[in-house]
C-alpha cells in the first residue's frame, strides 16, 4: 500500500473512477543508514497520483478504465536521472554537479549552504567572499562570519544561500510558519474563462499545449512528465542564459525547444501570441521576476487567454519573507532541516537519494496541472497552480518513517562509517555513468542517448515521448 498516496488523494480532492486500479511493486523500504524519510513510498506515491489523474482523464474522454503500475525500484532511479545519461555509449560528464561536493561550509557559529553549479554563480560568490578561488581561502572566509550574517549578505547580493537549519529552527522561522499553513500543491480557480470539457484525443493529453518557461530541473521535469502521455510541450529558453547540459538533455524528451529574448519587444509579442493558444503556462523563475521585469502579470496573461492554467514553481513559495528568494535543490533541503535530518549536529549532509526536491516538485506540479485540467473541465475558469522546493521537502518530512523531528535528529547521530556511506552515495549521484535495466536508446541531434524510460506503466495508454531531446532554440517559437 502506498501510504503517501492516501495523503495526496485527500489533498487533490478529485474523485478517481473506482474501476481505475493501481499496483505498486518492488517496494524498497528506506534504510535508517541512509535516510529517515520513506522515499520509496513517498516518491512512488507522487508518481502514482499523477498516473491516476491521467487515467481519470482518459476515462472521461473514452469511457475506458485502465490499471496503472509503479515499480519502486524504477521510481528511485528517477531521482538520479542525469546519472544514467550516455551519449553514443559514453557516460555524460556531470562536471557542473561535481561542485555540489563543496557547498556546505562551516561558519563562526554553524553551517552555511551555497550553490555554484553555474559559472556566474561561482564567480559572484568569490566576489562576495572577497577571496581567491582556493578551497582553503574560501573556508577561511566563511569562518569569519555567522551563518545568519552570510545568509543576509548573499541574499542582499541576489545570490542563493542559506543558514543550515534544523526542522525546529525552520518551523519557528516566519517562512516556515507561513509555509506550514499551506498544502504543498495549491490549485485555485481564478474566475475568468469558461469550461473546457474533456474531448476524445489520440492520447490522454495530446490536446493539451504546455508552454514551459522554466530551467534547471523542477519546472522542466513537470512538463516532461506530461509529455509522457502526449502533451504538446514547447520549451522557451533565453539564448543568453547559462545552462547545465545534463539537465536539458534529461528533461528535453517529448518537447520542442525555441529561443525567445524577452528584452526584445518582437520576441515578447511572439510570446503573447503563443499564450493565446496555450493551455498550461509553466513559470520556473523566482516569484515576481518575469512579472516585474517584463510585465508578464497574471492579469496580462489572462487578458490574452481567459482559460489559461498558470503554474509557478519556486524555491520557497509565494508568501512569507523569503517569497522572492532564489533557491536550488540543496538550498531548500538545507533551509528546512533535511541536511540535519540526514547528518549530525557536527556534519550536516543532504539526502543521499538524489534530487528529491527537484523531481518531487516537478511531480507535485504535474499533479496540480492535472487537477487544474479537471477543474477547468467541470468547474470552469482559469487556474493557478503553485508548488515549491521547500514545501516538497516539508512533505517528505511529514511522510517520513519517524514523524518526530527531534527523534529523527537523534537517530541520525551515527558513527563515521554511516556518514561515509552517505557521502559515497552522493558521490555516486554526481559521478555519472550508471547502468539500469530501465533505459532505452534514442537517436537525437546530440547522438544516440541512453536514458531512463518513463516509470509508470499504463495498461491501455503506454507512456512514451514522441520527440527526442533537441538543442535549445532548435525549433521556431510556434505551435505546430
Amino acid at each position: 500500500m502506498l501510504h503517501g498516496l492516501e495523503n495526496l488523494k485527500k489533498m487533490v480532492d478529485i474523485e478517481i473512477s473506482s474501476d481505475i486500479k493501481c499496483i505498486d511493486t518492488n517496494y524498497e523500504a528506506s534504510s535508517d543508514e541512509l535516510s529517515p524519510y520513506n522515499m520509496s513510498d513517498s516518491f512512488s506515491s507522487l508518481l502514482m497520483m499523477n498516473g491516476l489523474l491521467v487515467a481519470n482523464i482518459w476515462k472521461y474522454k473514452t469511457g475506458e478504465a485502465q490499471t496503472v503500475t509503479v515499480d519502486h525500484k524504477k521510481a528511485m532511479e528517477m531521482l538520479y536521472r542525469p546519472n544514467f545519461l550516455h551519449i553514443n555509449g559514453q557516460p555524460l560528464s556531470l562536471d557542473a554537479f561535481k561542485r555540489f561536493e563543496s557547498l556546505t561550509h562551516k561558519t563562526k557559529d554553524g553551517y552555511f549552504e551555497t550553490i555554484t553549479a553555474l559559472e556566474h554563480l561561482h564567480d559572484e560568490t568569490l566576489k562576495v567572499l572577497n577571496c581567491p578561488p582556493e578551497q582553503e581561502a574560501i573556508e577561511a572566509a566563511y569562518l569569519s562570519k555567522t551563518a545568519q550574517e552570510w545568509e543576509d549578505i548573499f541574499n542582499e547580493h541576489g545570490l542563493s544561500g542559506t543558514k543550515i537549519r534544523t526542522q525546529q529552527e525552520f518551523q519557528a522561522h516566519p517562512q516556515g510558519q507561513a509555509l506550514s499553513k499551506l498544502p504543498p500543491i495549491q490549485v485555485k480557480t481564478l474566475g475568468t474563462g469558461s469550461k473546457v470539457p474533456f474531448k476524445p484525443s489520440e492520447r490522454p493529453l495530446s490536446d493539451v499545449k504546455v508552454l514551459d518557461v522554466s530551467h534547471i530541473i523542477a519546472g522542466p521535469s513537470m512538463s516532461t512528465f506530461l509529455a509522457e502521455q502526449g502533451a504538446q510541450v514547447l520549451h522557451i529558453a533565453n539564448p543568453a542564459a547559462e545552462r547545465i547540459t545534463s539537465n536539458y538533455l534529461d528533461t528535453g524528451f517529448g518537447k520542442r525547444n525555441a529561443y525567445l529574448n524577452f528584452n526584445k519587444q518582437k520576441d515578447l509579442e511572439t510570446f503573447y501570441q503563443l499564450i493565446t493558444e496555450t493551455d498550461v503556462y509553466v513559470n520556473g523563475y523566482a516569484p515576481g521576476r518575469l512579472q516585474e521585469k517584463f510585465g508578464l502579470t497574471e492579469e496580462k496573461l489572462l487578458s490574452l487567454n481567459p482559460n489559461l492554467i498558470i503554474v509557478t514553481s519556486s524555491a520557497f513559495g509565494e508568501i512569507g519573507p523569503w517569497a522572492n528568494r532564489h533557491g536550488w535543490e540543496n538550498i531548500a533541503q538545507a533551509a528546512v532541516g533535511s541536511a540535519f535530518d540526514h547528518g549530525t549536529e557536527n556534519q550536516p549532509i543532504l539526502c543521499p537519494y538524489g534530487f528529491i526536491t527537484d523531481y518531487g516538485t516537478g511531480l507535485m506540479g504535474s499533479i496540480g496541472i492535472l487537477k487544474a485540467l479537471h477543474n477547468r473541465a467541470f468547474i470552469g475558469g482559469s487556474q493557478r497552480v503553485s508548488v515549491s522546493l521547500a514545501q516538497t521537502c516539508m512533505w517528505y518530512q511529514n511522510q517520513s518513517l519517524n514523524s518526530n523531528p527531534q527523534n529523527r535528529l537523534r537517530s541520525q547521530k551515527k558513527d563515521q562509517e554511516n556518514i561515509d556511506k552517505k557521502f559515497a552515495t552522493i558521490h555516486k549521484v554526481i559521478s555519472g555513468g550508471n547502468i539500469s535495466n530501465n533505459t532505452i536508446k534514442t537517436p537525437t541531434p546530440f547522438g544516440v542517448i541512453t536514458h531512463l524510460k518513463p516509470v509508470l506503466e499504463y495498461s491501455h495508454t503506454p507512456a512514451y515521448w514522441d520527440k527526442p531531446t533537441s538543442p535549445l532554440g532548435s525549433n521556431f517559437p510556434t505551435w505546430d
